[in-house]
């Protein structure tokens, strides 16, 4: 094995055979291992493997240089129709705000805790509690399940004050609640960019709702997703899936290091940082980094059911083996 690595990394045969004499190896049995080792099929199949990951890394640096070429911001725009939106966005994996389309949803005027309160008060929710004293509660969500009706967990979130203590999150489901359905009817989806089959909003939805300082850890998604603020505002810190200092800290689908804990180790890393206020809507294209802040009281909404493929399961660059 330390041949084989020390090889595969170019060190001179000679320095090898240096190392091996001067740790009692016959210098006519270092030669021969050497010259064993640098035969080996092993060898070869490892030395074609790392050319081609050298390879993907230098298409993945030219994708960045180029990127960067877009400046510091995020495009904010109208909505284009669903066949721009695939070309120039969906399918080449850029982010974009869209600013026309939640001002025009009945959610938008009427949306608000005390609405919430007023006209699913009793429908039972899951929700997260206990997540401030975890560094890891997205990681551990499972842990800090329970149940509340929506009028007490509206209680407890404007009582609570900034903190990142209680949430709804999409892997609560909420949204497919039958008591939470009428939620959909106060919202348009454009034209064009989802699948309109029945039921599909409901079961491929996720709606968040917290007091200000809720916090989504640093991680990236398997599939594409548009996400629609509509109370209060959001600070998202978003990097380009191929970007080393990220890949490096993996962990699934989360990562190690936190923008706002680790300001200096991502200083020299390129991303967006932008605050998504209400009636904005993001598109996150699939495997790029996000961390979001609630700044506000928060209520949002998203959805991947689109018409274009969009099962990404299998980009997992944190999982071991991967």
């Amino acid at each position: 094995m330390w041949l084989a690595d020390n090889l595969l990394r170019g060190v001179a045969r000679e320095s090898l055979h240096a190392v091996l004499v001067s740790n009692g190896v016959p210098p006519k049995l270092a030669a021969r291992g050497l010259a064993a080792a640098a035969r080996s099929p092993e060898l070869e199949a490892a030395r074609r493997r790392l050319s081609l990951t050298d390879h993907e890394s230098l298409g993945a640096r030219l994708r960045r240089s180029l990127q960067a070429l877009r400046g510091a911001e995020i495009e904010r725009r109208r909505a284009p129709g669903p066949d721009e939106f695939l070309r120039h966005y969906y399918s080449t994996g850029t982010p974009v705000v869209f600013t026309d389309i939640i001002p025009r949803w009945p959610a938008f005027h009427r949306w608000s805790p005390e609405h919430l309160r007023q006209h699913y008060g009793n429908v039972e929710l899951e929700i997260e509690a206990g997540r401030a004293d975890d560094e890891t509660p997205d990681l551990n969500f499972e842990r800090h399940r329970s149940t509340a009706t929506m009028a007490d967990f509206v209680a407890r979130v404007l009582a609570a004050g900034d903190t990142n203590d209680l949430y709804l999150i999409a892997n609560n489901r909420n949204l497919a609640r039958p008591g939470l359905k009428p939620l959909l009817e106060d919202i348009e989806l454009p034209a064009g960019y989802f699948d309109p089959k029945p039921d599909r909003a409901a079961r491929c939805g996720a709606f968040w709702f917290g007091p200000a300082g809720t916090v989504t850890a640093l991680h990236h998604d398997t599939s594409n997703i548009l996400f629609f603020q509509i109370v209060g505002r959001k600070r998202f810190r978003l990097y380009a899936p191929d970007e080393p200092a990220l890949l490096a800290r993996a962990r699934g689908v989360y990562n190690n290091l936190d923008p706002e804990r680790d300001a200096a180790a991502l200083a020299a890393v390129p991303g967006f940082d932008i605050v998504l206020a209400p009636g904005e809507a993001l598109f996150l294209p699939v495997g790029w980094w996000h961390h979001v802040r609630a700044l506000d009281l928060s209520i949002s909404i998203a959805f991947n059911h689109f018409t274009w493929p969009n099962d990404f399961d299998w980009y997992r660059p944190g999982t071991p083996g991967r």
